[in-house]
């Protein structure tokens, strides 16, 4: 948001007048010079008598062109189509596939076997078939089902703070949109303001009442408000794209966001949204899926010691004479096994199961500081410029309004030089543009504060590093 002078009453008062007129109800039309001066400034400006007070109007123009988009609607559209929250729900159904296989029993082997098959002299020899089957001990497959039952956890759970990522960015980007289109029009209605200041100065100048150094002053107002509208209209511009970036939507037509700044949100509990944060935060959620996983792998790397049953079956044709005409016929055979952990004890793994479980524990305590500290500074944020734009709306505002009402009824009545009420009108348009620079900040922190603190959503879904990498806004 670009910055605007500052806007106290008295220095908007004490703004360089091109002439002075005393106010004060006993005032009465003066003679000769004075007095064709006091008629100059009033009756010769075309459109000045009997002028209606022209406050600031912040409506966009009816005849915007391209459609008119609501933020349900915006929401609607990004949860509909953003390809990163398809990524997310993908991953989520690629660890149920991984929890599936985990705990599946292996298969059996099943092959030929031979012996002495050329029989030697006796023409015997043995041929046949046998089925191998390994036993899984310890419960290892229930435990591989545990840790992918907290892999599907986790990736739900990305898959909740990439949604929340997602909207917390359309409504963010909306608030942005909808300020500077709003900042727009106060914008173009001070380049008003500023083109009637020059054309006042130089008739001033023209009946010797206001010499070159004043028409420049107004020239360079001019000149910075012409500027500001550039600058607002290139922002307006950039900030649409990074709303349909938002949604997910690059060819979404552009138009206009419907709303208004200055209607007033709930106010905020920051106890109760604190401790919604430090409980049901999808980062939160993570951390602890992923201790539960790094606590289930870690006994899974436990038994891994436990060796696992190998039977070993099938039968064979022994054709080994035994009489006349008789062979020893079809037999049987069975083997049992298992495979001893002298060596191997599964001590590395176990070792630096145990580093990932105690990492995962103090992930926890990471996050809950990261929140905290997050939230205490958007939370700071949120209240200056909650209390900013209430002092502008309940104190400073209805106050510039009075008095420059006041103005305009004096000015029609020959009792206030146009200077001045050009001076007044620029400082209330000015106030109105510092009220909706707060309420920018204070909506676009609501946002951050009612949304767990998340943005980013286009960061690829798995990626939970710094939640908030900076503040919403930034008051002037």
């Amino acid at each position: 948001m670009k910055s605007h002078p500052s806007l106290a009453v008295v220095a908007l008062l004490a703004w360089p007048l091109y002439s002075q007129t005393d106010t004060h109800s006993e005032h009465k039309p003066q003679a000769g010079s004075d007095a064709q001066q006091h008629v100059h400034q009033h009756g010769e400006m075309p459109g000045m008598t009997n002028m209606n007070p022209e406050l600031p109007d912040l409506t966009p123009a009816q005849n915007t062109p391209g459609p008119l988009y609501g933020l349900e609607q915006l929401e609607q559209m990004a949860l509909a189509h953003h390809p990163a929250l398809v990524q997310a729900r993908q991953a989520t159904e690629e660890a149920r596939g991984r929890q599936q296989q985990s705990g599946l029993y292996p298969n059996p082997t099943i092959g030929y076997t031979g012996d002495e098959i050329r029989g030697g002299s006796y023409a015997g020899g043995k041929q046949g078939f046998f089925i191998e089957q390994s036993v899984v001990l310890g419960g290892k497959l229930g435990l591989n089902r545990k840790i992918g039952a907290e892999e599907i956890r986790v990736g739900e759970a990305e898959t909740l703070l990439q949604r929340h990522r997602i909207l917390n960015d359309v409504r963010t980007a909306y608030y942005r949109v909808l300020a500077s289109q709003q900042m727009l029009v106060l914008d173009r209605q001070l380049v008003q303001i500023a083109q009637k200041t020059v054309s006042f100065a130089g008739e001033l100048k023209n009946v010797g009442q206001a010499d070159d150094t004043e028409v420049l002053e107004a020239e360079v107002e001019q000149q910075r408000r012409e500027m500001a509208v550039i600058i607002e209209t290139d922002r307006l511009r950039g900030r649409w794209m990074m709303l349909t970036s938002a949604i997910g939507e690059l060819s979404l037509p552009r138009g206009t966001v419907q709303g208004d700044l200055r209607t007033a949100g709930p106010g905020l509990d920051e106890d109760k949204l604190l401790a919604s944060l430090l409980q049901e935060s999808p980062q939160v959620k993570i951390a602890q899926a992923d201790l539960s996983r790094a606590e289930a792998a870690l006994a899974r790397a436990r038994r891994e010691r436990i060796p696992d049953l190998i039977f070993r079956g099938g039968l064979q044709q022994d054709n080994e004479p035994i009489g006349p005409q008789r062979s020893v016929g079809v037999e049987g055979f069975a083997e049992v096994g298992l495979r001893l952990r002298l060596w191997d004890r599964n001590q590395g793994a176990t070792a630096a199961a145990e580093a990932s479980a105690e990492s995962a524990r103090a992930e926890m305590q990471r996050v809950e500081l990261l929140l905290r500290n997050q939230f205490a500074g958007i939370a700071q944020n949120y209240r200056n410029a909650r209390t900013i734009a209430e002092r502008y709306r309940g104190q400073i505002l209805p106050r510039l309004r009075r008095s420059y009402i006041e103005m305009t009824t004096q000015y029609g009545l020959m009792l206030a030089s146009f200077p001045r009420v050009l001076n007044l009108q620029r400082g209330l348009f000015e106030a109105e543009a510092d009220y909706l620079a707060a309420l920018e900040v204070s909506w676009t922190s609501d946002v951050a504060l009612r949304g767990f603190l998340l943005q980013g959503g286009l960061e690829f879904p798995g990626n939970t590093a710094p939640v908030i990498s900076e503040y919403p806004g930034k008051l002037r």
